[in-house]
């Protein structure tokens, strides 16, 4: 079954927005979106209407050169939070939500010499939101244990190889505890990080990738229960599917060529037909390459959607309510965030709404 999205609407975003996440900042039950600025050192907070609208962007500062950014609620008062990595100031900025969309100053808490992708996750199983961010300066994943008040603890190093990039956070050894995977850009390899289950992880095990890998999105793409890697390669302009073995251990990487410069990735079940499809940003040609998931861990044909100039970061949700995922993409280099929403009119016409390329 192919995926069908609308055109892409713009929201202005700041300067040079990068990185994205969505969750509800203002408690109303609709998605909102937060965006890294790396040119002015902020985050941009779009809050979201039911109709897959969004109102004008409101911006909190951060630290220097802001790359990545996760929600969760950091103080446990039911309010989202947000971690926001700044990749040339050694420090992730914590910025705690007022439950209306706006958030207090931000504290910073310092890692490694340039964090680059941060993650949350619960790692010790102590009830608090923990941190863990790829330091792309001295080669390691930092794990940040959280006080459960907004606080967290110093950061612990994790060596995984040179230039670690992207970073996942998911059980990947189905012991029902959270465990970590880098994209080692340097090595061209992802470094699998398997929790002992006190929030201390193993040495890292590499699996070959293409070449630069860039992003990682995990999810069962063959139907096994258990879960699988889809990583972006910046340079070999592909995409690798390790099938994982449910232990924490994966095969042999399977490629998919896709177009040229490939940095964000996710997994998301486009076609409501019950198999998680991919998503990939191609900065390279200003477009979103969409791949349908057969199911056994294979995907059909690619379809293209045209988005700003430099698509880096994407996330999914459901931003108009209809029970299908859409899309949110950063576009460094246009200034902007694009929203494509799911086309649910479009399988009777028989064809994508939007350009449609095989390649």
């Amino acid at each position: 079954m192919s995926v069908f999205f609308q055109p892409a609407v713009f929201y202005s975003a700041g300067s040079s927005p990068y990185g994205i996440t969505a969750a509800d900042f203002n408690g109303d039950g609709r998605l909102d979106l937060a965006i890294t600025d790396i040119g002015n050192a902020e985050v941009a907070v779009l809050l979201g209407n039911s109709d897959g609208t969004f109102q004008a962007a409101s911006f909190f500062g951060v630290g220097n050169n802001p790359i990545s950014v996760t929600a969760a609620d950091f103080n446990n008062d039911g309010k989202m939070d947000l971690a926001v990595a700044d990749s040339n100031g050694g420090d992730i900025a914590i910025l705690l939500g007022n439950g209306d969309g706006t958030f207090l100053p931000a504290t910073a808490v310092t890692v490694g010499s340039n964090p680059l992708t941060v993650v949350s996750a619960d790692f010790n199983n102590d009830g608090k939101i923990d941190l863990a961010v790829t330091d792309l300066g001295f080669g390691n994943v930092d794990v940040l244990f959280g006080n459960g008040d907004g606080t967290f603890q110093a950061a612990v190093p994790y060596p995984v190889g040179n230039l670690p990039y992207g970073l996942a956070a998911a059980d990947l050894s189905g012991d029902g505890i959270v465990d970590l995977v880098a994209a080692v850009n340097g090595d061209n390899n992802v470094a699998v990080l398997l929790n002992n289950g006190d929030g201390t992880f193993q040495a890292a095990v590499p699996y070959s990738v293409g070449t630069g890998p860039m992003e990682i999105a995990v999810a069962d793409f063959n139907g096994d229960g258990k879960r699988d890697l889809a990583v972006s390669n910046f340079d070999s302009q592909d995409v690798a599917i390790l099938l994982g073995n449910g232990n924490g251990t994966f095969q042999a990487a399977s490629f998919v060529s896709i177009g040229s410069n490939l940095e964000g990735i996710i997994a998301a079940d486009f076609d409501n037909n019950g198999t998680f499809d991919l998503a990939v940003a191609d900065n390279g040609s200003n477009n979103i390459a969409i791949l349908t998931g057969n199911g056994d861990g294979t995907f059909g044909p690619k379809q293209f959607y045209a988005v700003g100039s430099y698509a880096a970061g994407l996330v999914a949700g459901d931003f108009n309510n209809d029970g299908r995922a859409d899309l949110a993409v950063t576009n460094t280099y246009s200034d902007d965030v694009a929203i494509l929403l799911s086309d649910t009119n479009s399988l009777s016409r028989g064809a994508p709404f939007l350009n449609k390329i095989e390649r």
